[in-house]
């Protein structure tokens, strides 16, 4: 594993189940060059889920604190992972990821795409027609214009969807008009520079086999020229690295050769994948 970083990892700021120190010393102790703290940027609904409005002080305050502990040994960065829907700027942190976790309801409600299974099928029945690859095509446009309207560093996680369609089977993976919708969303993408993040949080937590995006974005991506960051969204320091290896294994095996991740004495540098 040549990782030894992660610009996605969650707290109890936020629904993380590890203190921002916990994972700080689990990183270090794993041997970690730098460490991105990306708790879930404050929103006016679903409090249980994010950093409260009246915590983001204080959680910038604890990272920056962290960042000095470790200062010359470990780099520590004060991220935040900014929903579509989040209330809050992207302003005084290092960088953000960028991700839509939510649809929006008649009534100003919010439904959580990868939470309950359930919910995300009322959703489809409710407000799609039953139709899944309607809803599909919806969560990809929604982050697209996101993604192009504010150009991010990160795109996060970009075809979540695969997490409760794996249990529900709403639309047809292999299907061409799903492969289609993704990689025609995906594709203005790449001209923004963001990086596209190979995410292995499903697979710590057991949703998933392999990592966002699917094989067939990313071997889209490199033929685009993007650049891509694997990160571990971690919510328990127990998994910090959990599905690392595939990841790297993955993306040698279609045709990459490095990746990027934070730097010790710079925000972005390449590596080598597999060394």
């Amino acid at each position: 594993m040549s990782v030894l970083s992660s610009a996605h990892v969650h707290t109890t700021y936020c629904d993380g189940k590890t203190p921002a120190r916990e994972m700080a010393e689990r990183a270090y102790a794993l041997g970690f060059i730098s460490l991105g703290f990306t708790s879930h940027a404050p929103q006016t609904f679903d409090p249980g889920y994010c950093i409260p409005p009246e915590q983001e002080g204080a959680y910038k305050a604890e990272i920056s604190g962290i960042k000095a502990e470790y200062a010359g040994r470990m780099t520590v960065y004060t991220g935040v992972e900014r929903d579509y829907y989040s209330c809050c700027s992207a302003d005084g942190y290092d960088f953000y990821i960028a991700s839509v976790h939510y649809f929006l309801l008649p009534g100003g409600h919010h439904c959580p795409i990868d939470a309950a299974p359930e919910k995300l099928k009322s959703y489809v029945d409710e407000h799609c027609g039953g139709d899944g690859l309607e809803m599909a095509r919806r969560y990809f446009t929604l982050l697209r214009d996101y993604v192009l309207a504010s150009r991010p560093p990160i795109i996060g996680h970009f075809d979540l969807l695969r997490k409760n369609n794996a249990a529900l089977h709403l639309y047809d993976e292999n299907s061409p008009a799903y492969r289609d919708l993704s990689l025609d969303c995906l594709r203005p993408l790449a001209d923004t520079g963001a990086l596209l993040e190979v995410n292995t949080g499903a697979i710590a937590r057991g949703y998933l086999s392999t990592p966002y995006p699917s094989p067939v974005l990313l071997k889209a991506w490199k033929a685009w020229g993007g650049e891509v960051i694997i990160n571990s969204d971690c919510h328990d320091a127990r998994f910090l690295t959990t599905g690392y290896d595939d990841a790297e294994a993955l993306l040698s095996s279609l045709g990459y050769d490095h990746a990027v991740r934070l730097g010790k004495d710079v925000l972005w540098e390449r590596y080598p994948l597999g060394q």
